[in-house]
């Protein structure tokens, strides 16, 4: 029975470590969203005391507040975050006696570099995308000559790196550290994007072709991680690919819907634009990532970088 759990080396197996993240994380959301749910339900009651308004609407209000309004989606991430940060932590400290530099979160004076990296990366992979969708008319947009800036463009931006980060340090840094216990460390990256793809198994109008990509994008994050032993790189493409693609183009983020600066209408719902999903699912994306892959995959090693600049050599 011992088996089940520990692994030959006595270590709780990856996949509980793994596992009671996610569930860990689960009961703090649930807990600290129930609170803000009836904090916002005794404002919203004493509000509307005199009103003719049924205590049932208080909950749909509270509910569309917090899905559909942006700063309701705004504090949602916020707590999403908070709380994954959290679970994370109490499991490095508590079954992996490791800190959070352990899984990636270095000094990000020492390694800005990949983060520029990441940044520009992602921006470049998700524009050339839109481009391309524009250039053949699967996509068009209205305001392409006036941009809409508005709070929406500083709250999306705020989103998606909360966003970001929390799920770089899941997948890449806690699942990629955790399954390392195997020795098999692309095994490792593939596994972790798996779980990566299957947390968005839920999200409105899920395509096949978008959850296959959704791995591949996780391959890629994996490979930037493995590459630079940090997860700053991943971190940058991972801000800027969701955030230019919802926020900048108008796309939708995984099925999930976005105002963005540009008003983007899709045309065409095909295997380029991905329909509903957004271009994640389209086959435009399946190519970018494969490009992306063969980019960082000629990334040097950090070692044999560390080792150039040094000028030093090894037996």
């Amino acid at each position: 029975m011992k088996k089940v759990f520990k692994n030959s080396n006595n270590e709780l197996r990856s996949g509980w470590k793994i596992a009671g993240v996610i569930g860990l994380d689960f009961i703090l959301e649930v807990a600290l969203m129930a609170v803000f749910g009836m904090i916002a339900g005794v404002y919203l009651a004493s509000k509307f005391l005199k009103s003719d308004i049924v205590y049932t609407e208080i909950g749909n209000r509270v509910n569309d507040f917090m899905q559909n309004n942006a700063y309701g989606f705004l504090l949602t991430q916020v707590v999403a975050f908070i709380c994954m940060f959290l679970a994370i932590f109490i499991f490095l400290k508590k079954v992996d006696k490791k800190k959070f530099e352990d899984i990636g979160i270095t000094s990000i004076k020492k390694d800005y570099k990949n983060f520029i990296f990441g940044l520009l990366f992602g921006m470049i992979s998700i524009s050339f995308i839109f481009f391309i969708l524009l250039t053949t008319n699967n996509i068009s947009v209205a305001n392409l000559s006036k941009p809409d800036f508005s709070i929406y463009t500083l709250i999306g931006l705020i989103i998606f790196i909360l966003v970001g980060i929390k799920e770089e340090l899941l997948c890449r840094g806690y699942c990629i550290t955790a399954l390392n216990q195997m020795k098999k460390p692309w095994l490792s990256v593939l596994l972790s994007s798996i779980i990566f793809s299957a947390l968005h198994l839920l999200n409105p109008n899920v395509k096949a072709l978008g959850l296959i990509n959704i791995i591949l994008v996780g391959i890629l994050f994996g490979c930037m991680y493995v590459k630079t032993e940090n997860l700053w790189m991943p971190i940058g493409y991972h801000i800027t690919w969701n955030y230019f693609q919802g926020y900048v183009y108008g796309f939708h983020v995984s099925g999930l819907n976005s105002k963005g600066i540009f008003n983007c209408i899709v045309l065409k719902d095909n295997i380029l634009t991905g329909g509903g999903f957004g271009p994640e699912a389209g086959l435009l994306t399946t190519i970018v990532i494969i490009i992306g892959l063969l980019i960082v995959w000629k990334l040097p090693e950090k070692y044999e970088t560390e080792k150039d600049i040094l000028g030093t050599t090894v037996d």
